[in-house]
């Protein structure tokens, strides 16, 4: 399944993360938990309606709300290690209240719409009967299930719970109540990344979030790791995800120059009658020099010219 060279460095970034204690023992783990499903389990959620949903589930004014915990608590009850939903606005669960007015709002951010109370409700209502869903067909899950448990648990999530399933913040809690099912990267753009990083393939699916889950729960029953301190050991291994380049190593015909380039540390992008680049410093005035040369040797609409040499 995977690599031996990855293999070890996983074992011993895990081993080199115990002994500086940034990971939480299993039980440890298991208490954060209890202590997030004792809050916001089905049974809960069930218990309350009206208003009282409403803010239980999506009030920021409160620490004791859902979406503060799955945000931004951060303490002995649930420490900042079970996968960040950070950043973008308050519109990623849908609808916020606006401190300074008290109304609810929705919408994306630059084209907001002011909800009346009923209408902020319904939004509660339907994100609860989703997650309420959700979970009952997570539990439908086998103890050991197949990948193609996974696929058609991705796709019966997207047929019943399509408002949270989707995003971030649904994902999240589904894994506090499944990290035996799900692991902890919440954005597909994370789990692409890591699975890439391990050399494994990655869902077919742009979203495919549940379908990765599969990879992730495997490698770590292969590790014999809790899932928890296999994302956290990717996390310290390899970072945030980012981009690349790639470059063709051929001439078109049937020569193909990769080995060259590699023992030469050195890559080529064609244009050949350019010569020599390596003068081309990230400055406008090289950028300026560089489209004249181009113009020049290469004698194409200027526009063009101008979008190649950038």
């Amino acid at each position: 399944m995977l690599y031996a060279s990855i293999e070890k460095k996983l074992l011993e970034m895990q081993k080199m993360l115990n002994s500086e204690g940034k990971l939480l023992s299993k039980e440890n783990l298991a208490v954060c938990y209890e202590k997030f499903r004792e809050k916001f389990c089905p049974e809960a959620l069930r218990l309350l309606d009206g208003e009282a949903l409403l803010d239980f589930m999506h009030s920021h004014a409160t620490k004791e709300s859902l979406v503060y915990w799955l945000e931004f608590k951060d303490d002995k009850e649930l420490p900042a290690i079970f996968g960040s939903i950070a950043g973008g606005s308050a519109l990623k669960f849908g609808l916020y209240k606006r401190k300074e007015t008290g109304k609810w709002l929705t919408g994306h951010p630059s084209n907001q719409r002011e909800l009346t109370i009923e209408e902020a409700i319904g939004f509660a209502r339907k994100h609860r009967d989703q997650l309420i869903k959700g979970d009952d067909l997570l539990k439908q899950m086998p103890v050991s299930p197949s990948f193609d448990d996974y696929v058609n648990l991705q796709n019966s999530l997207g047929e019943e719970a399509p408002d949270v399933s989707t995003l971030a913040w649904g994902h999240k809690y589904f894994s506090l109540l499944h990290p035996n099912i799900l692991d902890d990267f919440h954005s597909p753009d994370y789990q692409r990344y890591m699975l890439t990083r391990m050399l494994q393939k990655t869902p077919s699916d742009k979203d495919g979030r549940y379908i990765a889950a599969y990879t992730f729960q495997q490698i770590a029953k292969h590790l014999g790791m809790h899932i928890n301190h296999l994302t956290y050991s990717l996390n310290e291994l390899y970072g945030k995800p980012y981009s690349y380049w790639r470059v063709g190593t051929t001439d078109g015909e049937d020569s193909n120059y990769w080995s060259e380039m590699k023992q030469g540390n050195f890559i080529s992008v064609g244009w050949d009658n350019l010569g020599d680049l390596s003068w081309v410093n990230y400055k406008s005035e090289d950028k300026e020099e560089l489209k004249k040369l181009m113009l020049e040797k290469y004698p194409k609409p200027a526009h063009v010219s101008s979008r190649q040499s950038n």
